[in-house]
């Protein structure tokens, strides 16, 4: 009797064993999707030189959570003929927020920076970070507001050579970035 007793314990712990394997199999455990904060709660950027005030719509709003999300802005829209030279501290880039948007530090921002890419580069690749990229000026965040942390001054560098580029504003969080694209020509 205790063999069998012990032969029937056997079957149920290898049958008890094989159904919890199975049933592990069919669970499936799906990425979490956040969705990227809506382009009508972004501030609207603002670049000033000496040719002129130039205000730009975020062309991508971006979530890292688990699986990353990109929403292009189809409704983005450059502004033309952009120009930036190259002096001291020539142009200044800030953020105009309105009771809408996300302003504040709740979004923990990290960083903000501006960049130039040439000009042929699709904006999907810019979006996706894997272009070169001439880096002009960033600041690190810290416990500033997203409207004082993208508030700075920059200079175009002297040795670019006179050419159209595209000129990028890349504002970074803990999981999400949000990206403007402008067309842009260097002067003198």
């Amino acid at each position: 009797m205790t063999k069998t007793a012990a032969n029937i314990v056997f079957i149920t712990a290898t049958l008890i064993l094989l159904v919890y394997s199975i049933s592990l199999q069919l669970i499936h455990v799906y990425a979490v999707k956040f969705t990227p904060i809506p382009f009508d709660n972004i501030p609207i950027a603002k670049i000033i030189s000496d040719y002129g005030e130039y205000k730009l719509g975020a062309d991508f709003s971006i979530d890292f959570g688990d699986e990353t999300v990109i929403q292009k802005n189809i409704d983005a829209e450059s502004v033309r003929n952009m120009t930036l030279d190259k002096r001291v501290n020539g142009s200044s880039l800030e953020l105009e927020c309105d009771s809408n948007d996300e302003c504040g530090t709740n979004l923990a921002p990290m960083l903000a920076k501006i960049y130039l890419v040439e000009s042929d580069v699709e904006d999907n690749e810019i979006a996706e970070n894997s272009v070169p990229a001439l880096e002009i000026e960033s600041n690190d965040c810290g416990t500033r507001s997203i409207r004082d942390c993208a508030n700075f001054n920059f200079t175009i560098p002297n040795d670019e050579p006179f050419q159209n580029y595209k000129i990028v504003l890349d504002v970074s969080f803990d999981e999400a970035k949000w990206i403007f694209i402008n067309p842009v020509e260097i002067s003198k």
